[in-house]
């Protein structure tokens, strides 16, 4: 499997260059610098890690390739959500706010969180001080899996340090408290993810698969 590793130069793209190379993983690293020659790069999978911004000129760098394509990119508007659900009719794409197994796991339990009169739901989340969206894309999945079950949480938003990523769901009852917390210590676990992403979505026929359709098939 050869990436097409798109936005290499960001935060995360740096950490999937470590990750790829000492796998021994191929790959060709795309960003601002080396951009127009996208087109000449060949791969079996892209990979995005560059900005919501970019996302429809990697969406048709994919398409007219016929790749398939993981979607790391966060902070997307409506209309580019609109985009990736129409081009996943001509591509396979993989789309995740956050590529953490564990963090997943966490967010298919707390999709059993039913609403109750006398609980209250909190989200505490904390990231690094540089990160710019709040709440982020992984709390914003966290909040949307609550509210399917009519449950509206609380949020708390933190940007302190070099955190790199702690999520808690707090259910406060009359007299317990029920704490589920994720914390991410290194960012290779979100570079493990992407990778199972690519691998993942190489076999897969056109349509929109994220990390739930994955740990199905772990």
């Amino acid at each position: 499997m050869k990436i097409i590793l798109i936005g290499s130069q960001g935060r995360m793209g740096k950490e999937m260059q470590v990750f790829l190379s000492q796998n021994g993983v191929q790959y060709c690293p795309v960003d601002k610098d080396n951009v127009n020659d996208l087109g000449n790069m060949t791969g079996d999978v892209v990979l995005d890690f560059s900005s919501a911004s970019a996302l429809e000129q990697n969406l048709t760098f994919a398409k007219n390739r016929n790749l398939p394509i993981v979607i790391a990119t966060t902070n997307h508007t409506k209309e580019n959500i609109d985009k990736i659900k129409n081009q996943s009719k001509y591509l396979p794409i993989f789309m995740s706010s956050n590529f953490s197994i564990m963090f997943n796991l966490l967010n298919r339990m707390i999709g059993n969180i039913k609403k109750q009169t006398n609980q209250e739901v909190v989200l505490e989340e904390i990231h690094h001080k540089t990160k710019k969206d709040i709440p982020s894309g992984s709390a914003k999945m966290l909040i949307a899996t609550l509210k399917r079950n009519n449950v509206v949480p609380k949020v708390v938003a933190l940007r302190v340090g070099k955190v790199i990523g702690t999520h808690k769901v707090k259910i406060y009852g009359d007299f317990e408290t029920l704490t589920l917390t994720h914390n991410v210590e290194n960012r290779q676990v979100f570079c493990l993810g992407a990778y199972k992403a690519c691998k993942f979505i190489l076999s897969k026929k056109c349509g929109l698969y994220n990390m739930e359709n994955l740990i199905d098939c772990m």
